[in-house]
């Protein structure tokens, strides 16, 4: 009787991923508990306390998956053939993110909220602060394109989606399903918005992996997208037209 082979690779694969969603959800915990064990003080930035360990964590995992032989242009980090149709890409994407967050989330968001129970504005009283705080707003632009834009697409649409189309074959149907399921951690990573903002940031996610891979893989798209977003989100909120 044959028995069965196994895939070194693939297992390896599956490690990486594993490690790299447990990492996502639980380093800034960890690296508080540490912090409190050694009675050092771990800084935090204004309504993004720890931001910057995640954005650490994206760049360690580039290294990993570079020191190991492989470029990230195989995860989608990869020069355009021209920038401004990256650009012009970037903001049909966008588009497509204002149009669902526009037309459909004002019907969905209030039965998600009584279903579960919960308030449909978490995300907006999380950073109720920013409300007419032109200098806060202006510190948190360039953080929505560094760790947003680049960490949050380089990591899930870039890393986690290619692990895990890797690990189901590469094939059409492979892409497609790691990009819907790779939006399932990138949703739950921002548990502080409740329901009513997971599941806006899960459908957010795959209309980003949408962008990913309908244009040649490339995560700058996405990113720019992603980008444009947080920003408007921020301005929103800063203005008073998004509010808790």
């Amino acid at each position: 009787m044959r028995m069965p082979t196994f895939d070194r690779r693939a297992l390896v694969r599956f490690a990486e991923l594993a490690v790299v969603l447990v990492l996502w959800h639980y380093i800034t915990v960890w690296a508080a508990a540490a912090a409190a064990m050694l009675h050092l003080p771990l800084p935090e930035m204004p309504l993004i306390p720890h931001a910057y360990i995640l954005f650490t964590l994206v760049i360690l995992v580039c290294l990993w998956v570079y020191l190991r032989g492989e470029p990230l242009s195989d995860f989608g980090l990869k020069a355009p053939q021209s920038w401004w149709l990256a650009i012009g890409q970037g903001v049909l994407i966008f588009l497509a993110s204002m149009v669902f967050d526009i037309a459909v989330r004002p019907l969905i968001d209030p039965w998600i909220a009584h279903v579960t129970g919960t308030s449909a504005t978490l995300a907006e009283q999380h950073f109720a602060a920013l409300k007419g705080n032109l200098g806060l707003l202006l510190y948190l632009i360039p953080f929505a394109w560094l760790f947003g834009g680049f960490g949050e697409e380089m990591l899930n649409r870039g890393v986690v989606m290619t692990r895990i189309a890797q690990l189901l074959g590469e094939g059409r149907w492979a892409w497609i399903a790691a990009m819907v399921l790779q939006a399932i951690p990138f949703a739950l990573g921002h548990g502080y918005q409740g329901p009513v903002g997971m599941f806006s940031v899960f459908v957010g996610g795959v209309i980003y992996g949408a962008g990913a891979l309908i244009w040649g893989r490339n995560l700058w798209p996405a990113i720019i997208a992603h980008g444009l977003q947080d920003t408007l989100g921020f301005v929103a909120l800063y203005t008073g037209i998004a509010h808790g």
